[in-house]
């Protein structure tokens, strides 16, 4: 049975690169090292590795291919030696496509680095002047468009944390409630867990009940106690 098999060894200066054996009706890859040494012959040939690579993948998808390849060549070894190409194939257009993307990519992180930054300013702001909150969870919603194109769940999960701390300087605290909620227990349901996101949502909770607290302290005060608001008075 053995001797039925095509056993092909591919090789680059001297260095075993891969080696594949051709049964009946499939060509695996297989860790031979070496080619057996009983083979009634072996053959060595001399082909430049975009051949061999096209020649393989006519192994594994083309079954009249492969089954003609064996009647012709079984129980024969192949030690293929690989040689420089004479001509490098280029795809231009998957170059073109790919250095879009990457450059794409880099200005999209730029800019997100520079959103995050001015975020920060505008949110720390936020505390004691509510139109500078505004235009921090305006910044939130921007930097969670680039992090959706980026497609990272994670940038993602932080932009929406941030837009919650704007909603919570602006006293909406049941939509902030939601997003940090749920932000938690996405984290939570992940298979690898983020820690610093987790420890996150946990930070903006605190800031939530915290606010949430103050700000009904200052309303029950200004209902009941006339004396701390001027305006009754």
């Amino acid at each position: 049975m053995v001797n039925l098999l095509i056993f092909i060894q591919i090789s680059q200066n001297g260095s075993i690169y891969d080696t594949f054996i051709v049964g009946r009706n499939s060509c695996i890859r297989c860790s031979f090292q070496e080619l057996p040494k009983d083979r009634p012959s072996t053959k060595t040939i001399h082909v430049d590795g975009i051949f061999m690579h096209y020649f393989i993948r006519e192994l594994h998808y083309a079954p009249f291919y492969m089954q003609t390849f064996r009647k012709q060549n079984h129980g024969t070894s192949f030690l293929v030696q690989l040689t420089p190409v004479a001509k490098q194939i280029v795809d231009y257009n998957w170059n073109r496509r790919l250095d879009y993307l990457i450059r794409e990519r880099c200005e999209l992180e730029h800019t997100l680095s520079w959103l995050s930054t001015l975020g920060g300013a505008f949110s720390a702001l936020g505390d004691y002047f509510i139109n500078c909150a505004e235009i921090a969870g305006k910044i939130s919603i921007n930097q969670l468009k680039l992090a959706l194109r980026l497609n990272d769940p994670s940038i993602v999960a932080r932009c929406r944390l941030y837009l919650s701390l704007s909603l919570i300087q602006r006293t909406q605290f049941k939509l902030a409630k939601k997003i940090i909620y749920n932000e938690y227990i996405t984290a939570k349901r992940n298979v690898v867990l983020d820690t610093r996101l987790i420890n996150m949502c946990k930070g903006v909770w605190c800031k939530l009940q915290y606010e949430r607290q103050l700000y009904y302290k200052k309303l029950y005060e200004a209902i009941y106690d006339p004396s701390s608001n001027p305006i009754l008075t």
